[in-house]
This record gives structure tokens, C-alpha cells and sequence, in this order.
């Protein structure tokens, strides 16, 4: 039986995501690169062009086409829900940056935990290995979460896209020919 959840900043994180609209992907972005979590908060996207994400979107869709366990959600998009013990999963391709992953997978977690009431716990399910990563939802997470909506909150009003230096995931970014760094 999970347990009853508490969060001091609950109320306040939910109304900052809903306020501004924010996904998990938002929180996978700005853990990974600023200036990738502006353009998104932005609506620039050039993912549907990117082979390497056409790929994963093919392996995502294909691998879990029978799962109906999160029809009827609305503003979360988790990939999988065992709604009887309270867990919920995202599938990743491979088992990379896995504070980003880990990130969008509480998300999920913490917003049904809030919309619950109960403690949720988070898998990321890592498609290439099959094995499945948990993420705890602790102090520390859900801080980091915290900070990141404020992120997110501040990425969102500026009007110019932030500077961002090269780092090894420019190389498989769908966005490095924008920011030059392909």
C-alpha cells in the first residue's frame, strides 16, 4: 500500500506547471542543455527532421503498442502505469544521461503523487538493455525538480535564446547545426 505524500512545495509546483504548460520533457531539456530547454519552451523544434529521433520514435512506438494503461491521461505523457501500486514508467532508448531521463521519469512520479496523494514510485525502462533504472523520489529529487521548474520559469521569459557552450551531447543533438556546434 503506498504511502500518503506530502511535499511542502506541492501546491506551488503544480500551479508553476500548469501556469507555464510544462511537460516531462521540460525537465529532461534543462538538465541536459539550457539553451535546448528554451527552444523548447519556445515550440522551436526540429526533432521531426532528426533521423536519430525518427529511430527512437519508431523503436517507442513499437515497443509497448499494446500498453493502454495511461489512456485517459491529460498533460502527463508516461509511457507506462501500474496503477494499483502506484508506479509509473518512461521508456528510454538507451541508458544515456541518465539525470535528464531520471528527471522526466520523476516528473511523472511526482505529479501523480500530487494528484494522488499517495507516494509514486518511477522506472526508467531502457529499451536497448531491457533493464529497468528506479528513480527515487526523495528529498533531493524532488529539490532538484523544484529548481528546475524555476529554470524553466526563467528560460521562459527571456526573449533571446541563452548563450550555451559545446558539450559531448551536441554530437547526437537534433539542434546542433541551429547552435552550430554539428
Amino acid at each position: 500500500m503506498p504511502e500518503a505524500f506530502f511535499w511542502e512545495h506541492a501546491q506551488a509546483f503544480l500551479e508553476r506547471v500548469e501556469r507555464l504548460n510544462l511537460h516531462g520533457l521540460h525537465f529532461q531539456h534543462v538538465e541536459l542543455c539550457e539553451r535546448r530547454a528554451w527552444m523548447y519552451m519556445h515550440k522551436v523544434n526540429f526533432a521531426q527532421w532528426y533521423s536519430r529521433v525518427q529511430t527512437g520514435s519508431a523503436l517507442h512506438d513499437t515497443s509497448y503498442q499494446r500498453d493502454h494503461s495511461v489512456r485517459g491521461l491529460f498533460g502527463l505523457a508516461p509511457d507506462r502505469i501500474e496503477w494499483d501500486e502506484c508506479i509509473v514508467y518512461e521508456n528510454k532508448g538507451t541508458g544515456g544521461a541518465v539525470e535528464a531521463s531520471s528527471n522526466q521519469t520523476a516528473f511523472y512520479a511526482l505529479m501523480l503523487s500530487i494528484s494522488t496523494g499517495k507516494q509514486w514510485r518511477a522506472y526508467t525502462h531502457v529499451l536497448s538493455s531491457r533493464r529497468r533504472r528506479e528513480v527515487v523520489l526523495d528529498a533531493a529529487r524532488l529539490q532538484k525538480l523544484w529548481d528546475a521548474s524555476g529554470r524553466l520559469e526563467q528560460l521562459g521569459e527571456l526573449e533571446a535564446v541563452p548563450v550555451a557552450k559545446k558539450i559531448s551531447l551536441c554530437e547526437t543533438c537534433s539542434l546542433a547545426a541551429f547552435c552550430g556546434f554539428d
